[in-house]
């Protein structure tokens, strides 16, 4: 069933409203719950990227839990919110000869996409994942380091998703409205944020740098291999797997307080005051941690290797541990 709600209010006088409260709100940090978000709606763009358009317009299912309904499937949308599809966000480009897939876009592609969403200039933006795991998390803090790369700071991830929002009994959305183009433009390219394959080829083996592994330990330890990609870990990385990013002891993948992960990363022997490279196999998971480490933790040393394992792979020479004796 879709959401109707009926509001007569002059086009000119809604359009100047929607824009003032858009300029003049600030985001309080890089994450929202959903009483925040529903509170401030008309002040916000949100940008759903939790799963294909399908599940964007469908209606989410309920059962009766102790005279409470509760989400058995988790669909439809925000109100008001533009679907995003994650497979569009990153796009194959040619790194120093070698075509690399899932790359951040080029300024021109991305202020394209962002328009097309309806973004416009100044306004803030609340990014919705699913909220069932941390992969699915990991779409929206993907797009959220994108956004920051190209000088996107008032922005925030809903924690917890939809997955929340519905949990949370808010309301939700099956419509497909009709997007006006945005006027959103990148106003800077923050290469501090961006690690490329030669600062990490420079980076092995020398103690000034960190490598964060953000991978499944299956990976990080070798057993476990992607086709094309090394086997094993960058040496002396420290893994920080998925399934330690979020929560998801209630109804949906939630991020955690800054000093559970500051117990984390001392205990798998991440110094959070060194400069740290986080890294995956193609820089989606990989951006979880560094939205961990960047922007919860503070850390702001930390780069995300866009490449990632991918890129790193296609080179000769590479270096990598690979305990090779935990196959046998």
């Amino acid at each position: 069933m879709k959401m109707t709600k009926f509001v007569f209010v002059p086009v000119l006088a809604a359009a100047a409203f929607g824009m003032q409260s858009a300029y003049a709100l600030d985001v309080p940090g890089p994450l929202v719950d959903p009483a925040w978000l529903n509170a401030h709606l008309k002040d916000v763009k949100v940008l759903q990227i939790s799963g294909p358009m399908a599940s964007f317009t469908a209606a989410p299912t309920y059962k009766d839990v102790n005279g409470k309904q509760v989400a058995t499937s988790v669909s439809g949308h925000v109100p008001g919110a533009s679907f995003v599809d994650f497979e569009k966000i990153r796009v194959a480009r040619d790194e120093n000869g070698k075509k690399v897939k899932g790359m951040i876009p080029t300024k021109e592609e991305f202020e394209k996409l962002a328009q097309a969403w309806g973004i416009n200039k100044g306004e803030p933006i609340i990014i919705v994942p699913k909220g069932l795991s941390t992969p699915d998390v990991d779409e929206a803090t993907r797009l959220y380091w994108q956004f920051k790369f190209y000088g996107q700071d008032n922005m925030a991830i809903l924690n917890g998703g939809m997955a929340q929002w519905l949990a949370d009994g808010m309301p939700a959305a099956t419509d497909n409205p009709a997007v006006a183009a945005g006027n959103w433009v990148a106003t800077a390219e923050r290469k501090n944020i961006l690690a490329t394959y030669q600062e990490v080829k420079d980076a092995v083996g020398h103690g000034n740098i960190e490598f964060a592994d953000a991978r499944p330990s299956n990976q990080f330890m070798g057993v476990f291999t992607k086709k094309d990609e090394l086997s094993g870990h960058l040496p002396g990385a420290k893994n920080m797997p998925p399934d330690l990013l979020t929560t998801a002891d209630g109804a949906s993948a939630r991020f955690l307080p800054k000093e559970s992960y500051l117990s984390m990363m001392k205990t798998v022997g991440l110094n959070s005051g060194k400069e740290i490279i986080d890294y995956c196999n193609t820089g989606h998971l990989a951006s979880g941690l560094w939205f961990v480490t960047h922007e919860i933790v503070g850390d702001k040393k930390a780069r995300l290797y866009d490449g990632s394992i991918l890129e790193y792979s296609m080179y000769e020479g590479a270096k990598m541990n690979d305990p090779a004796a935990l196959k046998k």
